[in-house]
C-alpha cells in the first residue's frame, strides 16, 4: 500500500519519550494519525469480548485496536520503538561528550547500579550540564524517528 500521509516529527518524539512496557504505538499511514493503545485493551480486541463489556472511552480503543489486528491492508504501522531506544546507552554516550574529565568521571560512577537514573539526574543537575543532556538527548531522539520513518517511506511534518 502506498504511504500517503504526513507523521508529525514532534509527536513521534513525544511517544518515544512517554513510551511504557504496557504500551503499544501505531502510525496510520493513510492519515498519519499516531495511536498509542494499552496491551490490554490489544488483548481485549483479540479475545473478542462482547465490547458492552467496557466502558465507552475503553470501547473506542478496543475497537481501534480490533482494526488493527484485522488490518489486511497494510494501513497501521507498529511504532513501538522502546527496543531501538536505550536511554542508558544514550546516557553514556552523551557522558563521553563532556569536555571535562571529573565530571565525566563522576557521572560515570553515578550510573553503576541500582538507582542509576536518579543519580544521574541529580548528577547533571549538580554539574550544570542539564541542558546539554537534554538537548542532547532531543537529538538523538529525534535522529532516531527520523531515521525509522525513512526506512518506512513516511514522510516526516517538522
Amino acid at each position: 500500500m502506498e504511504r500517503k500521509a504526513t507523521v508529525k516529527l514532534d509527536d513521534l518524539i513525544t511517544e518515544i519519550e512517554i513510551q511504557m512496557d504496557e504500551t503499544l504505538t501505531y502510525i496510520n499511514i493513510q492519515t498519519g494519525e499516531v495511536i498509542t493503545l494499552s496491551r490490554e485493551e490489544m488483548r481485549a480486541a483479540e479475545d473478542e469480548e462482547l465490547l458492552d463489556n467496557y466502558p465507552d472511552w475503553e470501547r473506542e480503543n478496543i475497537e481501534q485496536a480490533i482494526k488493527i489486528i484485522e488490518d489486511e491492508d497494510e494501513v497501521y504501522l507498529d511504532f513501538t520503538l522502546r527496543n531501538e531506544f536505550h536511554e542508558y546507552e544514550l546516557i553514556e554516550e552523551f557522558i563521553e561528550t563532556l569536555d571535562k574529565a571529573e565530571v565525566r568521571e563522576k557521572l560515570f560512577g553515578a550510573i553503576q547500579g541500582r538507582g542509576a537514573f536518579r543519580r544521574f539526574k541529580d548528577g547533571i543537575i549538580e554539574h550544570d550540564v542539564e541542558r546539554q543532556w537534554y538537548e542532547f538527548k532531543e537529538k538523538k531522539v529525534k535522529e532516531l524517528v527520523m531515521e525509522w520513518c525513512k526506512e518506512k517511506g513516511l514522510i516526516i511534518e517538522e
